[in-house]
């Protein structure tokens, strides 16, 4: 079993993922249904990455950022799969499996953890994510 304090970076590091990858993602975007829809993403995981930054802070650990290799590799996979097709409906595919492995990551993190403080933090960044997955369908 890890420490608390690892699960809650691991948390903030969710979130980060996500405002990154949105940023990566919103330069092959021309719909501007589909622009629209992933700012305002954006601007959840951004609320969510300060909330748990605040609460890093006031347990005296400084916020990490993504490992480097993470980053490219995330990148590099929405690079190669956004040259041939980026239609909103493909670019909806990727961000929904981006969230679902977001929503895989945070709930096995949380079970090595259970129970911890940082419970509901967790389960709600997976209702955040899984909001996300049912705001982007209809570009499917």
């Amino acid at each position: 079993m890890e420490k608390p304090a690892d699960f809650l970076a691991e948390i903030y590091r969710g979130a980060k993922m996500g405002v990154e990858t949105i940023d990566t993602v919103l330069n092959k975007v021309n719909d501007p249904k589909m622009k629209e829809e992933l700012i305002r993403e954006q601007h959840d995981f951004r609320k969510f990455e300060m909330k748990a930054m605040e609460e890093l802070v006031k347990n005296n650990q400084e916020p990490k950022d993504l490992p480097a290799m993470q980053k490219m590799g995330a990148w590099m996979g929405i690079q190669m799969n956004t040259v041939v097709d980026s239609s909103p409906s493909h670019i909806a595919d990727l961000m929904i499996q981006g969230n679902n492995m977001g929503i895989v990551g945070i709930t096995k993190t949380k079970n090595r953890h259970t129970p911890c403080k940082y419970d509901a933090l967790a389960d709600e960044l997976v209702q955040m994510q899984q909001r996300h997955i049912e705001q982007l369908k209809p570009f499917l």
